[in-house]
């Protein structure tokens, strides 16, 4: 039987996002698409549509046509979550990553706390990256913090996603407010 596209919406648009900001590669989103076809007997085209394409600007087209209805709430989460492991090995430039977090948290299926808390980092980030070297070590570890929430969400666990963000929604508030506690931005 072959997978159904719509299957994969989170995931595609996670792609998507991640690939607008130069995070993950084109040939990383079709070798993904490339082990899909090649364990189906029979395939929907739009795997071959992802799997074939050279230009990141159709790839990015056909994976937004494609997560139209991705639920954001777990998107923004997962997104998050590869932000913090990116972060943790040095993998992603910590603008890129603000730049990211800025963008998330308008994302209105998020909690009032989570874009707060995002918008925050994000808003203080503009007037103090080039200000003392301890005040910008603390503000890094204070957003690696509010990040560790989102760790369990990584690309290789995108079929537990939807069990992990419900998991998270039951310990969510009391993990902000341990982050809000701490909170001086």
């Amino acid at each position: 039987m072959a997978e159904n596209i719509k299957n994969y919406k989170n995931l595609l648009k996670v792609f998507a996002e991640l690939r607008k900001y130069g995070i993950i590669t084109n040939d990383f989103i079709t070798g993904w698409s490339d082990e899909i076809l090649s364990s189906e007997k029979t395939s929907e085209y739009e795997f071959i549509e992802i799997s074939t394409t050279n230009s990141t600007h159709d790839l990015i087209t056909i994976l937004d046509r494609n997560s139209q209805n991705a639920d954001m709430e777990i998107v923004c989460r997962a997104i998050l979550g590869i932000l913090y492991h990116l972060l943790n090995t040095k993998s992603l430039e910590f603008k890129k990553a603000l730049k990211i977090i800025c963008e998330i948290s308008y994302e209105e299926r998020l909690t009032k706390d989570e874009q707060y808390l995002l918008y925050g980092f994000s808003e203080y980030s503009m007037y103090d990256l080039d200000g003392p070297y301890e005040g910008f070590r603390l503000f890094k570890e204070d957003l690696i913090k509010l990040l560790k929430i989102y760790q369990s969400f990584t690309l290789s666990n995108y079929t537990e996603w939807q069990i992990k963000n419900e998991i998270l929604r039951h310990a969510l508030d009391k993990e902000l407010d341990r982050i809000k506690w701490n909170y001086p931005y």
